[in-house]
């Protein structure tokens, strides 16, 4: 199964390079399904916010979009559903939700953490 990394998300999610949207789309349909990873898409939620300025709702949306497209098969589409879920209702960075959701899913709770934010959360523990 062929897969895509991030610079092929953000090109398919923001178009803002017609060449480079245009040859990531050829691909996905060439080889669709594709893969989508954790870290690309962890890595997308980070580029999304930081170098394009969506929120946090608009975000969600987005990745929400990318988890019901036929083209791609996303790795555990449920612990991403969760970690939407988590950090949705929460202020904690989105990879903080994402690890929070892989340990409470492999029944490592708790998760040890230092940081204040995501310590609130069910299932962490602060040292």
């Amino acid at each position: 199964m062929a897969a895509i990394d991030t610079n092929v998300l953000v090109r398919l999610v923001t178009k803002d390079d017609p060449g480079q949207y245009e040859k990531a789309q050829a691909f996905v349909k060439r080889h669709h399904p594709v893969l989508v990873t954790h870290l690309s898409l962890l890595e997308l939620v980070w580029v999304l916010m930081s170098r394009y300025g969506l929120d946090k709702e608009k975000v969600c949306q987005v990745v929400q979009a990318l988890l019901e497209m036929a083209e791609l098969e996303v790795h555990e589409p449920a612990l991403l559903q969760a970690a939407l879920r988590t950090w949705e209702g929460c202020r904690a960075d989105f990879a903080d939700c994402f690890i929070l959701e892989t340990v409470k899913a492999s029944g490592g709770v708790p998760l040890g953490t230092f940081d204040a934010t995501l310590s609130r959360l069910e299932g962490c523990q602060r040292l």
